[in-house]
C-alpha cells in the first residue's frame, strides 16, 4: 500500500535539523492533503497497519455514533509518550502528520527487513502510543464538537463524552511520561507583533491557576526550547506561543496536573498553503526530534530561555486581504474625504463568506494577500437589474464593470454566468457612498475616472487583463 514511499534514511534515523519540502515529498501519504479528514480517509491506513507486525493496533473504543477510535503502539521502551489528534473534528493537520510519521517508520522497517540495519535508536527506549482522530463524529460533521455538541477538549473534568472517557482511560492505563496534544489553530493568529502567521504555536500547559512550573511542566518547556532553533530556521518569525491561562476542563492542563510533560502543538496558517501542508511537514519532524530527545535525554540540556523568548500569539493579527490607501469621496463628491485601509477575512479558515471587518488603519495587521490602492478611489458601483435572461460572457461582463456596474439584482436564475469570473447578485451593503463594516465586499476601484479593479464578494478582478486576483483561494 505504501510502496510509493521512498526510504528517507535521514529522517528515519532522525535528522539533527529539519528537512526540506523536497525530502518530505518522498514519504508524505497521499490522499490526506485536503481541508477535512474523516474516518473513511484513515480507515484504509488503519487496515494496512493492522497487518504489520512491528506495531500494535487496537480499538480503544467507540464514539457516540459508534465509529471506532484506535490506539497504535510502537516500541517497548520505558519512556512512554501518548499523542492524540483531531479531538476537535475540524482540525485534521496532525492526523495527516501522524500517518506520515507511520509511513517514515514503515519505510525504515522495510529497509531493516531487507538489509538488517537497525531501526531508529529511540525505539529501544521509548514506547509511543498514538490516538489518531479521537473525535471521528466531529470529523464527519466538519465540526469542532462531537455528536452530542460537546467540546471533547473541555470534558477532562466531567468526562461526559465517550471520547473524553477513552482518552482519560488511556492516560491512566498507559501512565505516559510525555504527552503531545495536537491541534489546529485559527489561521488569523499572528506570531507576536511580526505581522506574519503563526504557522506553528507551542505551549507547555499550566497545571494550576498560578501557572507555576513543576518538574513535569519544566520538562515540557525544555522540549519546546530544544526545537525552537530548528523552527526559527524554517519559520522565521512565524513561531508563536499559545496562551497558558489555566483551563481546569481541558485535557492538556489536566494531564499536566497529572504529572505528564505535555506539549501543545497548534498548526496554523501559511501563505499560499490552503491545507496546511508545511505545518503537516513540521509536525512530523517535531515528533521525530522529540522522540529522539526523549530517548537520549538531550532536551534536558536546554534551559527555558528559548521557550520564554517565543512571542505570544496575537489573536486576529492576520487578515486574508488588506487593500490599503483607498481614497473615499466627500459627501458632495468634491474631493477626497479620507484615505483608508480595508481588511477582509473569510470564515472556515479562509474558505467561508468574506467579511469586511476593519476600516481605517490596518497597518498593525499582517495580510495573506495585500494590495496598495494608492491613487484609486472607492466607488460603490451601479446596480444592473435582471429584468430578463442574461448570458454573461467575459467580454460583456468586463464591459459592464467598466461602465460602473458592480452587481446585479433580481432573480439569480436569470443570469447565466459564462465569464469565468465571480458575480454578485443581490449583495448586502452596496450603493453606499462609503464602505460599511461587516457588509461591503462588492465595490469598484477607479483611477482617473476609469474602473481599474472590481471587488466582487471580496474577489479582485483586474479589468486590464480580465485576471482574477483571488485572495481566498490560495491559503
Amino acid at each position: 500500500m505504501l510502496k510509493q514511499l521512498s526510504l528517507w534514511l535521514a529522517l528515519s534515523t532522525v535528522l539533527p535539523g529539519l528537512a526540506t519540502a523536497a525530502d518530505y515529498a518522498k514519504f508524505t501519504v497521499p490522499g490526506l492533503a485536503k481541508g477535512q479528514l474523516s474516518h473513511s480517509d484513515i480507515a484504509p491506513l488503519i487496515a494496512y497497519y493492522q497487518q504489520q507486525d512491528w506495531l500494535e493496533v487496537t480499538e480503544l473504543g467507540r464514539s457516540v455514533e459508534q465509529r471506532p477510535i484506535y490506539l497504535i503502539k510502537i516500541g517497548n521502551g520505558e519512556r512512554k509518550v501518548l499523542a492524540w489528534s483531531q479531538m476537535h473534528g475540524d482540525e485534521p493537520t496532525a492526523t495527516a502528520a501522524i500517518f506520515d510519521l507511520l509511513a517514515v517508520l514503515d519505510a525504515r522497517q522495510q529497509q531493516q527487513a531487507a538489509t538488517g540495519d537497525g531501526g531508529p535508536a529511540w525505539l529501544d527506549n521509548v514506547s509511543l502510543y498514538l490516538i489518531p482522530m479521537l473525535n471521528p463524529d466531529g470529523a464527519e460533521r466538519k465540526s469542532r464538537f462531537n455528536a452530542l455538541g460537546i467540546d471533547v477538549n473541555r470534558d477532562a473534568l466531567a468526562l461526559q463524552t465517550p471520547e473524553g472517557q477513552l482518552l482519560m482511560q488511556a492516560a491512566k492505563q498507559i501512565k505516559p511520561h510525555y504527552g503531545f496534544n495536537l491541534h489546529d489553530q485559527n489561521r488569523y493568529h499572528a506570531a507576536g507583533e511580526n505581522k506574519k502567521p503563526a504557522t506553528i504555536s507551542l505551549l507547555a500547559p499550566a497545571y494550576n491557576e498560578a501557572r507555576e512550573i513543576n518538574p513535569s511542566r519544566h520538562a515540557a518547556m525544555q522540549l519546546v526550547s530544544a526545537v525552537k532553533p530548528l523552527l526559527d530556521k524554517v519559520l522565521p518569525e512565524q513561531l508563536g506561543r499559545y496562551d497558558d491561562s489555566y483551563s481546569i476542563r481541558s485535557f492538556g492542563d489536566t494531564f499536566s496536573k497529572m504529572g505528564i510533560s505535555t506539549v501543545l502543538v497548534e498548526s496554523g496558517g501559511q501563505y499560499n498553503d490552503p491545507f496546511r501542508q508545511q505545518a503537516r511537514q513540521i509536525n512530523v519532524q517535531l515528533y521525530l526530534s522529540w522522540l529522539e530527545m526523549i530517548s537520549n535525554g538531550s532536551y534536558r540540556d536546554y534551559d527555558l530561555s528559548g521557550y520564554n523568548s517565543i512571542p505570544m500569539n496575537t489573536s486576529g493579527g492576520m487578515k486574508d486581504l488588506i487593500i490599503s490607501n483607498i481614497s473615499l469621496p466627500k459627501l458632495d463628491g468634491s474631493g477626497v474625504l479620507a484615505r483608508v485601509d480595508l481588511a477582509f477575512t473569510a470564515g472556515g479558515n479562509g474558505r467561508g463568506q468574506v467579511v469586511l471587518d476593519e476600516i481605517g488603519d490596518a497597518s498593525i495587521y499582517g495580510g495573506y494577500h495585500s494590495l496598495d490602492a494608492s491613487g484609486m478611489h472607492y466607488n460603490a458601483g451601479k446596480v444592473y437589474p435582471l429584468t430578463g435572461p442574461l448570458s454573461l460572457s467575459a467580454e460583456k461582463y468586463l464591459q459592464l464593470l467598466a461602465e460602473g456596474y458592480s452587481h446585479f439584482t433580481g432573480k439569480a436564475g436569470l443570469l447565466s454566468n459564462n465569464s469565468g469570473l465571480p458575480v454578485a447578485i443581490n449583495p448586502r451593503g452596496v450603493n453606499t457612498l462609503w464602505p460599511q463594516r461587516s457588509m461591503t465586499t462588492t465595490f469598484l476601484l477607479t483611477k482617473d475616472n476609469a474602473v481599474q479593479l472590481a471587488v466582487v464578494d471580496g474577489r479582485l478582478i483586474r479589468l486590464a487583463d480580465a485576471s482574477l486576483l483571488d485572495a481566498f483561494s490560495g491559503n
